[in-house]
């Protein structure tokens, strides 16, 4: 099982990793203007807003797993943030620890020094999927997310949601 968890935690971050749109607004010295093209992704990070702008990339691989992605800025800390949504369903709740029980969802924010996970042992955190329908889901997530490696402290996530076309 703990092999099962783990490819879907490497699946999310491989899938995830390509594709996307361009989302260079011309500003390259500090946050791009305007939200995501393709609906929302939102959260509140440490305290601070951070939304999607550009196209959130969206990966639905079988059986059954939905992946969004999207970039933004925290206050002046950039920010990519994934979602990776194991047995996706229907509406319902998913834990985001896939070593306490969880079906292989995650959460992971990557930043210009280190990245984080909900799949690191001590991450922990849920998802709510409030609809699911063939072209568009939305929901709900928190979580704290563990770092990678070094000595930075952990990210707490709070008010996460999204509404996104595909």
């Amino acid at each position: 099982m703990r092999a099962l968890k783990t490819l879907a935690f490497i699946v999310t971050l491989t899938a995830l990793g390509c594709g996307g749109g361009d989302d260079d607004d011309g500003n390259p010295t500090g946050p791009p203007t305007g939200g995501a093209s393709n609906g929302s992704l939102t959260a509140q990070i440490n305290g601070t807003g951070w939304s999607a702008t550009g196209t959130i990339t969206v990966s639905r691989q079988s059986p059954n797993f939905i992946g969004l992605a999207g970039t933004g800025f925290a206050g002046s800390a950039a920010y990519s943030l994934v979602v990776g949504i194991a047995n996706a369903t229907g509406p319902g709740t998913h834990n985001l620890n896939i070593y306490g029980g969880g079906d292989g969802s995650s959460l992971i924010i990557g930043s210009t020094t280190t990245g984080y996970g909900t799949a690191f042992q001590g991450g922990s955190g849920t998802l709510t999927i409030t609809s699911l329908t063939a072209n568009r889901i939305t929901g709900t997530f928190s979580g704290t997310l563990i770092p990678s490696s070094g000595s930075a402290s952990s990210l707490v996530v709070t008010n996460g949601t999204f509404d996104v076309t595909f």
